[in-house]
């Protein structure tokens, strides 16, 4: 049905809407994962399929030449322009209030200011630098924060100098080649949310490992596998696929929507992906060396694995293992 909306205009418009249908209706699933996601999933579905019947009833018949195409390619050029043009554009107070949710799950999993001092630490796809800054803020001697996309990097560069920092270090590098980096180089190594979206997910996790320290942490977070919440958005990616991310952020800021769930529109429709099981990655990473591992710590079962999955519907949400928010500590004599 979708297939039949025109490319501009009212149609752009209603596939953008019937996406942030379903948006809501996950997003408050991710509050409530001790009800049965299916009944408001099943109504969310349903209004989605309204507002494009809707949008078909008033365009009427369409010339077939202006139908959008049912893919469109996606490579690491479209996650570049993805993330650097979708992501730079906030205001400061919305990045800096993300920059205090990311200070707050290190503290909660045991990273604070006093584990900081004096810690050489590394941010692979480190993007706009939330997580660089929060680990410059809190006392590290050095950070490297590395990045493919140069304009996510000057955007950084902007923040820096507004928080008046000078312990970070910025590189433009692929993460999951990490060869110019030597192995044990560094006591904190993150992944946070980044590896999942590469053409390499595996090499960079191993690429991570290594350069982490005897001793030293390999925080990590992926996209767990088997759970209809990402099943959802990727059967329902085509529906947006086509249009530029620059269009659905200025659709979606017309309809009020506030930035923290635009990003995640963007995020979660267009962007790249793969999955892991917790116990595969585990597998991966033991063929790299010896290690022992924990869950992070987060605010919400949304953020904090061991909470989700003691959750009625969490695991049927996220998959069996649900999300990889683990704190990996590399042993002595690796």
């Amino acid at each position: 049905m979708a297939a039949a909306l025109p490319e501009g205009g009212l149609g752009t418009y209603a596939r953008v809407q019937a996406g942030l249908v379903v948006l809501i209706a996950l997003e408050t699933i991710n509050m409530h994962q001790d009800d049965d996601p299916v009944p408001r999933l099943t109504e969310a579905l349903g209004q989605a399929k309204g507002v494009i019947a809707a949008a078909l009833a008033v365009a009427g018949e369409l010339d077939a030449s202006r139908l959008r195409a049912d893919h469109v390619e996606i490579g690491v050029g479209h996650t570049i322009d993805l993330f650097e043009k979708a992501w730079t554009t906030y205001a400061p107070e919305t990045y800096d209030h993300s920059v205090r949710l990311v200070e707050e799950r290190l503290t909660r999993s045991g990273f604070d200011a006093a584990y900081f001092k004096g810690k050489s630490c590394f941010d692979g796809g480190c993007g706009t630098g939330r997580l660089s800054l929060a680990m410059a803020k809190m006392g590290a001697s050095k950070v490297t924060a590395v990045d493919l996309g140069a304009e996510s990097l000057d955007y950084f560069r902007t923040i820096i100098d507004r928080y008046g920092l000078n312990n970070i270090e910025l590189v433009e590098q692929d993460v999951t080649d990490l060869s110019p980096w030597q192995d044990g180089s560094y006591d904190f190594v993150a992944s946070n949310g980044v590896l999942h979206h590469t053409d390499n997910c595996a090499r960079g996790i191993l690429e991570h490992f290594r350069i982490a320290k005897p001793g030293g942490v390999f925080w990590v977070y992926l996209y767990g596998a088997g759970g209809l919440y990402w099943h959802l958005y990727d059967a329902l990616r085509p529906l947006v696929l086509d249009i530029p991310p620059g269009d659905i952020r200025r659709i979606l800021a017309a309809f009020g929507l506030r930035e923290g769930l635009i990003y995640t529109y963007l995020d979660n429709f267009l962007a790249p992906r793969v999955y892991y099981l917790q116990s595969e990655f585990l597998d991966l990473l033991a063929k790299q060396g010896r290690f022992t591992w924990r869950y992070a710590n987060g605010r919400s079962e949304i953020d904090d694995t061991e909470k989700l999955l003691k959750t009625a519907y969490g695991p049927m949400i996220y998959g069996p293992e649900g999300e990889i928010r683990l704190i990996v500590e590399k042993s002595a004599g690796n």
